[in-house]
């Protein structure tokens, strides 16, 4: 790239550099200067603890001698660096970054729809709605490193990378298995694309010249059958068992698969997930969403300045049935209706939306649903908000609703008490 060429590139992303710039001023200056060294002590306690042991002892018997550790390996491999370097003041820098990944990510899809200017708004409204803010820079936590995997997944299926939209994809959810709704996209529209309309998708191009190789990925890239299908599987699930292979997440097989290679692995990771699936057995943990209106007491109590509670999700709600078994139910409905929709038609938007509706239904239908998940919601919201006065006026009444109940957990009376601590 010539100089010229680059200064261009410059002055036409400047706005775009202001505001990710500005995002990451704000962050830096809520997690580093006005609120040093505090967040949800529970949760950065742990990520530390996990960072350390990564550090002394290597991913070979983390998971053995880290009982607490309840996370597949996505994001342990941060932790890892983050306890080789030994400071525990880096733990919110990762998601303060990804915030700024997501933007960007954000702005790239909105120009893809539309033009540069929704493509500003999106990402700006992704950086300063304060859900986004209060999770990383104040809470600590690490949803927007699994919301930024996503995107990317997406991103690169809106362009036609296959492959690589699948593969990114599962790396989200060995971020955090809740990001496992990507797959509600990703899989129906490789599926309408390479099967049931063979050749609907774009074609995807290098943008570079390769020599031999661009000719060769690009005769590749030409199949739009099948075999495309089967490569994008194939490649993910490589990218998988790469991620997992230095890890013993076996030890969380059944005793039979433990020892062996690949297999074991695989088979820890699912039981892994098996396990967070029944760790928390109740109507909601600190989502405000409709459970939170069950039981007795509710969670919703805390509103009314009682302390909420957590109640299980084994309650009897409608023709016998738990609810747990109502929310599971109405979740895969939604995800089949989902699913249905992109077999049917695809596209920039149809993928946003569905992403939106699984994201939203994620928070909202089953329970044992935490009060962050709402987060990847924000993300494609931002984009298809961006496009009108309307939409954008909705996403920040929601965003600050949900950031309502990221504040009643952070330093309200819910659950465990007020919970808001220094870092020590």
């Amino acid at each position: 790239m010539t100089d010229a060429v680059a200064m261009t590139a410059l002055r036409h992303h400047r706005a775009l550099l202001v505001l990710l710039g500005g995002g990451l001023a704000l962050r830096l200056a809520l997690a580093f200067v006005l609120f040093p060294g505090q967040g949800y002590a529970s949760d950065i306690g742990l990520f530390w603890r996990w960072a350390t042991s990564l550090a002394a002892s290597g991913p070979g018997g983390f998971y053995t001698s880290t009982p607490t550790a309840n996370y597949p390996p996505g994001y342990l491999y941060v932790l890892w660096v983050i306890g080789l370097i030994g400071n525990p003041g880096l733990l919110k820098v990762p998601a303060m970054l990804a915030d700024i990944g997501i933007a960007a990510l954000v702005y790239a899809l909105a120009r893809r729809w539309r033009d540069t200017r929704t493509g500003l708004v999106a990402a700006a409204l992704l950086l300063f709605l304060p859900v986004a803010w209060y999770d990383s820079a104040l809470w600590g936590q690490v949803d927007a490193v699994g919301t930024m995997v996503a995107l990317a997944a997406l991103l690169l299926l809106v362009d036609g990378w296959s492959e690589a939209a699948l593969a990114t994809a599962l790396l989200a959810v060995l971020v955090k298995p809740q990001y496992a709704i990507v797959l509600g996209v990703v899989l129906p529209v490789l599926v309408r694309r390479h099967l049931v309309r063979r050749g609907s998708g774009p074609r995807p191009r290098l943008g570079v010249r390769m020599g031999r190789l661009d000719a060769l990925l690009g005769g590749i890239l030409e199949d739009q059958g099948p075999r495309r299908l089967a490569s994008s599987a194939v490649l993910a699930g490589l990218v998988a068992i790469l991620v997992l292979l230095p890890f013993d997440i076996g030890r969380h097989a059944p005793a039979s698969l433990a020892g062996i290679p690949v297999i074991g692995n695989v088979a820890g990771l699912l039981g892994l997930f098996g396990y967070l699936g029944s760790e928390f057995s109740v109507l909601t943990a600190n989502a405000f969403n409709g459970w939170a209106l069950a039981g007795s007491p509710s969670l919703a109590s805390v509103l009314g300045g009682a302390t909420g509670n957590w109640q299980p999700d084994s309650l009897v709600v409608a023709g016998g049935l738990s609810a747990a078994t109502v929310g599971a139910v109405l979740l895969v409905a939604v995800g089949a209706l989902v699913a249905g929709g992109l077999l049917v038609r695809e596209g920039i938007v149809p993928i946003l939306l569905a992403f939106t509706i699984l994201a939203l239904a994620f928070f909202v239908l089953p329970t044992r649903v935490h009060e962050r998940y709402l987060f990847p919601f924000f993300a494609t919201a931002s984009v298809l908000a961006a496009g009108s006065l309307a939409g954008t006026a909705g996403l920040v009444v929601v965003a600050l609703l949900d950031t309502v109940n990221l504040h009643a957990v952070l330093a309200g009376n819910v659950f465990l008490g007020s919970t808001a601590c220094r870092l020590t």
